[in-house]
């Protein structure tokens, strides 16, 4: 999927804009506090349905308006083109697809499927689990037609198990709840499994590229003991009960999955300086989107703000040059234009953002 142009309005303190883009490369230029970052958020809004930055939508609403409006034709591998879009108020979202309303983000995901790069990024290995089992269930939303029904089986299941134990419920109703959350945590735990294999075989070609190092391992955890084989979920969630009763909460399962990176069998913060750990998490990001183009047969869209100040020159290079050998859109901000190498790239438009509350849009540049 490709943004053939993008309108937004009343979105922070961007002025309401329409941008014509390129199929290839899109370079976001401007000084610090000229929306640039705004710009990739209101886009990863409409992929995502939440921002990386707010918490509550309402921050996102520009001051004296009521509601937030974007909208996005995408361009699909096949040829089509669909209108895609929301409007947020401060009570409610309302979404389009091809100009009929939907109440399914997911659908609305499957049309703006976007992946981010920023400053953040490195809490993906630093961080606790959540940020990579989001990282895991992405992929695997958009790769497996399966995966959203066992996911939000085993979510309600465990929801209501962790009810029932808070509430002193009989056995005979945990036991109800522990069939139904097996069942869906073999689900998962087999289709993550599947995933973290494809996605250490695809980041091993990405960290060459871009750290120069290899023995690369992803290692899956999948949220409870291995040991005995022969014991499976359901069993553990039995013999664990007394104890999920005292603490009012599941203790292990696929919400406790995890991956971790090994490299030459160290992790990454003994392995690798704070550069290269930069240099992986963008080879991370660069494998989940191969992943996907593989499965989808189309290519996503890379959202990387502020490559030129996470990098040194040399690094620079070496990730502009793995980023135009990928068939996919980027829209990269910077604040000079000289800082990035686009010598490789065939089709870029270049949009120039001025500062101060309300933006001004240079007319893109071939």
């Amino acid at each position: 999927m490709r943004v053939v142009s993008l309108d937004i309005a009343g979105f922070r303190n961007l002025r309401p804009a329409r941008m014509d883009c390129s199929p290839g490369l899109n370079l976001l230029i401007g000084p610090n506090a000229s929306g640039k970052t705004s710009l990739l958020e209101a886009l990863y809004f409409l992929g995502r349905g939440r921002s990386f930055r707010a918490c509550q939508p309402r921050e996102l609403i520009q001051t004296g308006t009521a509601a937030f409006r974007v909208v996005a034709v995408m361009s699909s591998g096949d040829g089509r083109r669909i209108p895609v879009g929301m409007e947020r108020t401060a009570r409610e979202l309302t979404a389009r697809i091809g100009g009929v309303p939907t109440r399914s983000l997911a659908e609305l995901a499957r049309q703006t499927p976007v992946l981010l790069l920023n400053p953040d990024s490195h809490r993906l290995l630093e961080d606790g689990p959540q940020q990579r089992r989001r990282f895991m269930d992405w992929g695997l939303f958009h790769a497996e037609p399966g995966f959203l029904d066992a996911w939000r089986r085993y979510g309600a299941a465990l929801r209501y198990r962790n009810a029932a134990l808070r509430s002193g419920a009989i056995h005979r109703v945990v036991d109800a709840w522990d069939g139904e959350l097996a069942t869906a945590a073999v689900i998962l735990d087999r289709l993550r499994e599947t995933f973290c294999k494809a996605l250490g075989g695809t980041l091993e070609r990405f960290a060459e590229e871009t750290l120069g190092q290899g023995g690369v391992q992803v290692n899956y955890r999948r949220g409870w003991p291995l040991e005995p084989p022969e014991r499976g979920f359901a069993e553990w969630l039995r013999n664990g009960r007394d104890q999920d009763r005292h603490l009012g909460h599941t203790r292990i399962g696929p919400h406790r999955a995890d991956f971790a990176i090994r490299i030459a069998g160290r992790p990454p913060a003994e392995a690798l300086s704070r550069g290269q750990q930069k240099l992986l998490v963008i080879a991370l990001v660069l494998a989940q989107a191969e992943l996907y183009r593989r499965h989808i047969g189309d290519a996503c869209i890379l959202l990387i703000d502020d490559l030129p100040a996470e990098l040194d020159p040399d690094n620079r290079v070496r990730v502009m040059q793995t980023l135009s050998a990928l068939d996919t859109q980027l829209f990269v901000t910077a604040i000079e234009p000289g800082l990035l190498d686009i010598a490789a790239w065939r089709e870029v438009q270049t949009f120039h953002l001025q500062p101060g509350a309300r933006m001004d849009y240079a007319a893109p540049e071939a």
